[in-house]
């Protein structure tokens, strides 16, 4: 199984120039669907760090439990 850069590196050794230059032109239309690729990677890092955040998911995750009206713990405690 080839890596990207290697199939990306076969198909310009074995396309012609119009052949790339028709490719480019057709895959226009996708420019506009979707984040572009630098917000893509901007937003992976940035969950790639919180994911690994521990503090970040413990205090949101306790923040919710607190704050959501429809959470239930599912026992009661007894004061007494």
């Amino acid at each position: 199984m080839n890596t990207i850069l290697e199939n990306l590196k076969l198909y310009f050794q074995n396309n012609s120039k119009e052949q790339i230059i028709s490719d480019w032109a057709e895959s226009e239309k996708y420019n506009s669907i979707g984040p572009k690729i630098d917000e893509f990677i901007e937003q992976t890092i940035y969950r790639h760090k919180i994911e690994n955040d521990k503090e970040f998911w413990e205090f949101n995750s306790l923040n919710n439990i607190i704050t959501n009206p429809k959470f239930a713990s599912d026992f009661l405690f007894k004061l007494a």
